[in-house]
């Protein structure tokens, strides 16, 4: 029983560092999209040029930065709550409900993961092409964010649900809890 614990805690641990990691990365896709839009109004501004596919990269930095992000943002709680209600439950029931939703939320976020994974094979597959991009880059490149984003929010999620388990079901276990 002592060794699964161990398992569980380097893998959580792991994980853990998986989205400090995403979370740097997307840290540094806001330096690359600042430094790309400084250069071009100083291009713009000083010789009446700009490079034209500057938006276009930074559109792509956006979306990584989002979906490289929302791993991170789990762990810190920074995605929107909204617990008016909730806090008024009895801590049980409280606990119960946040075992839903996180089984809910990872079952979920597994599923668009694996449909994310899916397009970006797709779009690898067929050759797809930014049609309406200076670049006419390949589009599984800018995708391939979303799904490992997604990844790293569902791992984070089982994390945070093997966590909630054991939560409850120690609490079941104590007799002397608020109900």
């Amino acid at each position: 029983m002592r060794t699964r614990l161990d398992i569980g805690r380097t893998l959580g641990n792991l994980v853990v560092a998986l989205a400090r990691g995403s979370g740097a990365v997307a840290a540094l896709t806001v330096l690359a999209m600042c430094l790309l839009i400084t250069a071009n109004v100083l291009l713009r501004g000083a010789f009446n040029e700009s490079l034209i596919w500057v938006p276009e990269i930074v559109g792509y930095l956006m979306v990584a930065l989002i979906f490289l992000s929302l791993g991170e943002a789990m762990l810190a709680g920074s995605h929107i709550r909204i617990d008016l209600l909730v806090d008024k439950l009895p801590k049980r029931l409280r606990q119960r409900l946040e075992l839903f939703t996180l089984a809910l939320s990872t079952g979920a976020t597994a599923f668009f993961t694996w449909h994310g994974f899916a397009t970006v094979l797709r779009s690898y597959e067929y050759g797809r092409r930014d049609a309406f991009g200076a670049l006419r880059a390949p589009l599984f490149i800018p995708q391939t964010a979303l799904p490992i984003g997604l990844l790293i929010l569902t791992l984070v999620l089982a994390v945070l649900l093997c966590r909630q388990i054991g939560v409850v079901l120690s609490d079941s276990k104590s007799p002397n809890t608020e109900r």
